[in-house]
């Protein structure tokens, strides 16, 4: 539990930027505390860049303020790189900072504390992978919680997969991979898959194999986005993975996205709940 104490402690959140379209959501739910009194409370708010904003205004005389539940909500077009601190009469305590991706939210409850949400609602979790170098000691893996199907009017049209995004900063160096489940429509229904993200890369390298038969593979090589150009001639009806893994350094904040096509036209291939993708910061 948070609690303000003090006429002077606020709870803030600010932005490392300027927002692109639209301001990040914010919405807290608290209960005023005296000895005797208990009343409830909230606060709606939006964020104002890099100035900071009271999501939780202070409390009056005598008073305590618990913190129950507050959430941020990126409904910018872009990731911005979030920051929650305590203001107490002016010294300030950082009590989360983070990067979300455009549509992620920020969760603050007394039960589980900060947590954040992919665009499909997912829990991202963090694996400790080692301690070598601090700027790359964890390995963040993003679920995905439902199918997306493309079966597009027009053959070969990239579609997201739900789901398997992450946020990338300017400047710093990601490695990736995913593994994604799938069906087809038909055995001769091909696909293709590939990752989508912010222009302009300093550098991207990555492979990308999925199914032709049960026995039998695509693989590609890449050093751009949305390669291969085309799908390839066939799938399993049921039993398909994709699998894609690289690395990149992003030149502009952004997404990584993963993608997918279906090679016939109203055909559908169907990107199944629980694939996933796995990112680690490297520099």
């Amino acid at each position: 539990m948070i609690i303000l104490s003090a006429q002077t402690d606020n709870l803030q959140v600010v932005l490392a930027g300027n927002i692109t379209t639209n301001h990040l959501q914010c919405f807290s739910s608290w209960r005023d505390r005296t000895d005797t009194t208990f009343v409830a409370g909230r606060t709606v708010s939006v964020t104002n860049n890099t100035t900071d904003v009271n999501i939780v205004p202070a409390p009056g005389a005598l008073t305590q303020r618990l913190i129950d539940y507050l959430s941020v909500y990126n409904a910018d077009t872009v990731a911005s790189t979030v920051t929650i601190k305590l203001d107490a009469n002016g010294i300030e305590y950082i009590l989360f900072k983070g990067l979300l991706a455009a549509g992620e939210r920020l969760e603050y409850t007394d039960k589980n504390g900060f947590q954040t949400f992919t665009i499909a609602g997912a829990i991202k979790t963090a694996q400790v992978q080692g301690t070598n170098n601090a700027a790359a000691a964890t390995m963040t893996t993003v679920v995905s919680t439902q199918d997306t199907v493309n079966n597009n009017v027009s053959a070969n049209t990239l579609a997201d997969v739900t789901g398997l995004a992450f946020a990338v900063t300017a400047g710093e160096s990601y490695y990736f991979e995913a593994v994604i489940m799938y069906t087809s429509a038909s055995t001769s229904t091909g696909s293709r898959w590939t990752v989508n993200g912010p222009a302009n890369p300093t550098y991207l390298y990555y492979t990308s194999e999925y199914c032709l038969t049960a026995t039998t593979q695509t693989i590609n090589y890449a050093n751009a986005y949305q390669v291969p150009s085309a799908s390839n001639a066939s799938s399993l009806a049921a039993g398909n993975v994709a699998w894609i893994s690289g690395i990149i350094k992003a030149s502009q904040n952004g997404t990584l996205q993963v993608q997918f096509a279906s090679e016939i036209t109203n055909s559908a291939i169907t990107a199944l709940t629980g694939s996933f993708i796995r990112y680690q910061r490297l520099t």
